[in-house]
């Protein structure tokens, strides 16, 4: 175990890959439940987790104020963050690297014009992620690899930095 991540478990599903290219590939699944109680959260969703599901919850921003939920964005924010850590973190330990304080941020410049039909602007202009790095071990060189890392190897980045296919349904049921 190095920087919390669980060496002999990357490097077993690594070892797995490596045997059976397939090992890499799954579909992953979620279901939301949209909610009608105004005095609770207006989205809910659970993920599994080996001591069992975990309930997410969300509202949209009213625009005056925050709401008692997180908003999607935050979420959205939080995966795109998390993810990238996670995959820093996962380098420096798979190359012996001990970091000893990480703290990441991360920025989006929004524009809600074309959500209300007041223009075709992007919704979204920019993300900007910047890893606070403490770590008496690694040099500059090192912390750039990893950043180098991070941004290869971290899925929310990939899906920003790519046009994944998308197919959106609605069906009645």
């Amino acid at each position: 175990m190095l920087n919390n991540i669980d060496l002999d478990q990357v490097k077993q599903y690594e070892a797995e890959i490596k045997a059976d290219d397939n090992e890499a590939l799954f579909t992953t699944h979620m279901t939301g439940t949209w909610e009608f109680d105004e005095n609770g959260p207006q989205f809910t969703a659970s993920a599994k987790t080996d001591k069992g599901p975990v309930q997410f919850a969300l509202a949209h921003p009213n625009f005056e104020k925050l709401g008692n939920y997180p908003s999607p964005m935050a979420f959205g924010l939080f995966w795109i963050c998390g993810c990238a850590s996670a995959t820093f973190m996962t380098a420096a330990a798979k190359n012996g690297i001990k970091i000893d304080a990480l703290t990441t941020d991360i920025e989006a410049d929004l524009d809600y014009h074309a959500q209300f039909k007041l223009g075709d602007q992007p919704l979204v202009g920019a993300f900007r992620i910047i890893f606070n790095v403490k770590s008496e071990q690694a040099t500059d060189d090192q912390i750039a690899m990893l950043r180098q890392a991070a941004l290869d190897g971290c899925m929310a980045m990939y899906t920003v930095r790519n046009a994944i296919p998308l197919t959106v349904t609605a069906k009645r049921v």
